[in-house]
């Protein structure tokens, strides 16, 4: 089991028993597909959001949006912008 927490929520947003589908706790409704580390849209198929490593993170504008842990009770932290590549 996955959990997907809102960085400005405590309470779990989505989850997902696999690694692909993530349904909304709320109303158990499938919200969004996971495929190659990004987030889609289950109903629209707009991307959501870029994974990297355990943090989702805006297309639009680099924002860490979700936090995903495998531990339901654990409580997102501060969560630090993307890292940048270093410029050459």
């Amino acid at each position: 089991m996955q959990y997907l927490y809102k960085i400005d929520d405590e309470e779990v947003f989505a989850y997902t028993q696999g690694r692909r589908d993530y349904f909304r706790a709320s109303d158990n409704n499938l919200w969004a597909h996971e495929s190659h580390n990004w987030l889609v849209a289950a109903q629209s198929g707009a991307l959501l959001a870029h994974r990297t490593g355990d943090r989702y993170y805006s297309v639009t504008n680099g924002k860490c949006l979700y936090r995903v842990t495998s531990d339901q009770h654990d409580t997102p932290d501060a969560f630090p912008p993307r890292p940048r590549a270093a410029s050459r």
